[in-house]
């Protein structure tokens, strides 16, 4: 039996329970068989390992990430570094070269950032998409003894935070260490082979090398299992998602075990590897020059704009008022009432737009045609002739 070895928690704690079942349903039966879990594709590998991946969960920082990811950044570098190469002066090529980083930041920085930070997202993105079928490391495992279960905790190279327990009985843990066994037996053997070659002389191991070997055979076997023994997730490294989970041996990627886990729990575990959202880009400064253009712009536009007056107003400023001629046939209907027309005066008084808003259309057609005609002083803002937004009203009445 392993001695137990207890893993560093991380921050976050995701209390999972799974059953160790490579048909689906949890059991600790002793019948189940290691070796008749579910095995993936040979072309699927553990891309976690991959240098590749590595970089994308842990970026350079600072003028390291621009460097690497803004080719803004990599061109300034290049002309500020021709710029200072003749220079021999060490505190003139330094002072130089901090003058030139202070302009180029100030004038380029949010480029250089925004640049680098849309290289990253595509190349999280582009190996996302390439290891669709790719296995990613979710944890080392360590059996408790006390607790019967096997626990599991996110390494450095997880790009989940996770910390859960899989409940698993001796007889389950032993088929996972007999497969294991099976696996790794032969480079076992080597390592305790070597290890009793470099016993020096007059040591246990040279006094008694069949004990030796069979204590250090055990001892090496458990060390190797602490560190191989892991548990894999296939899942989407771009969606976030985690379908399914199995123990592998990490060194040759044999399955062990498939696993059996709530998809709510896995949907709930916090991604260090995150693609996150497309960088919106920087926005653009506006020169003086089309502040200027906007403001005069909309000073052009506010003077275009018709002045709202109301209709006694409007009244007041009449010149010439023809009166609409009262329709035969809504006299013969007695049809009566008040026509309410919008209108624009333009700046020179007179009617240039007339729609109806409320009133009889016989009745509408009348006032229409009279009130194109009538004449207004020009209205005056400032000293300069405005057009005017208004409303007449019209009535009809049959008692006049």
């Amino acid at each position: 039996m392993m001695t137990q070895k207890m893993l560093a928690a991380p921050s976050l704690l995701i209390l999972a329970v799974f059953g160790a079942n490579p048909c689906g349903a949890q059991t600790n039966d002793p019948s189940q068989s290691a070796s008749t879990a579910a095995s993936p594709a040979a072309t699927q590998k553990v891309v976690t390992k991959d240098p590749e991946y590595l970089k994308l969960l842990n970026p350079p920082k600072g003028n390291d990430f621009l460097r690497t990811y803004s080719k803004s950044y990599r061109d300034a570098y290049a002309e500020i570094e021709a710029k200072i190469a003749g220079i021999t002066d060490e505190n003139l090529r330094t002072q130089t070269s901090n003058d030139e980083w202070t302009r180029a930041h100030k004038n380029d920085g949010d480029k250089f950032q925004y640049e680098a930070e849309a290289a990253f997202h595509e190349a999280k993105v582009s190996f996302a998409q390439k290891h669709r079928d790719g296995w990613f490391d979710v944890g080392r495992v360590s059996y408790n003894e006390l607790n019967k279960a096997l626990d599991v905790a996110s390494g450095s190279t997880s790009p989940i935070y996770a910390n859960f327990h899989l409940p698993m009985n001796a007889e389950t843990l032993n088929m996972i260490y007999e497969k294991f066994h099976e696996i790794t037996a032969q480079e076992i053997d080597q390592k305790t082979q070597e290890y009793i070659s470099k016993a020096g002389p007059g040591s246990t191991c040279s006094r008694n090398p069949d004990w030796c070997y069979s204590f250090a055979k055990q001892d090496i076997e458990q060390t190797e299992r602490a560190e191989r023994i892991v548990v894999v997730a296939l899942g989407d490294l771009e969606a976030g998602r985690i379908d399914r989970l199995l123990l592998v041996d990490y060194s040759t990627e044999a399955v062990l075990l498939e696993l059996d886990a709530p998809a709510r729990t896995l949907a709930s575990a916090v991604w260090r590897f995150s693609i996150g959202l497309v960088p919106a880009p920087p926005i653009e400064p506006v020169s003086a020059e089309a502040v200027a253009q906007a403001a005069a712009a909309a000073a052009a536009e506010t003077l275009a704009t018709p002045i709202k007056l109301p209709a006694d107003v409007t009244a007041a400023s009449i010149v010439t008022q023809i009166r609409p001629e009262y329709p035969s046939k809504a006299r013969a209907a007695h049809i009566e009432g008040d026509v309410v027309l919008h209108a624009i005066i333009d700046k020179e008084g007179k009617i240039s737009e007339v729609r109806v808003l409320s009133g009889d259309d016989v009745l509408a057609q009348s006032a229409v045609e009279a009130i194109r005609q009538w004449r207004y002083k020009p209205m005056l803002v400032d000293g300069e002739a405005k057009e005017v937004d208004t409303t007449i009203t019209v009535t009809f009445s049959l008692r006049e």
